[in-house]
């Protein structure tokens, strides 16, 4: 399906895609959560 060119843009695409989910399913909650407790201090 990829010719020799398509598989590192397809492989830039597959870890964009999971490092963007991660980062909005767990770092930024914890930032969040972070910068809360400071707030309330």
């Amino acid at each position: 399906m990829f010719d020799h060119r398509g598989k590192p843009l397809a492989t830039v695409v597959i870890g964009g895609i999971t490092s963007s989910t991660l980062l909005t399913l767990v770092v930024l909650p914890a930032l969040y959560r972070m910068f809360e407790r400071e707030v309330r201090d």
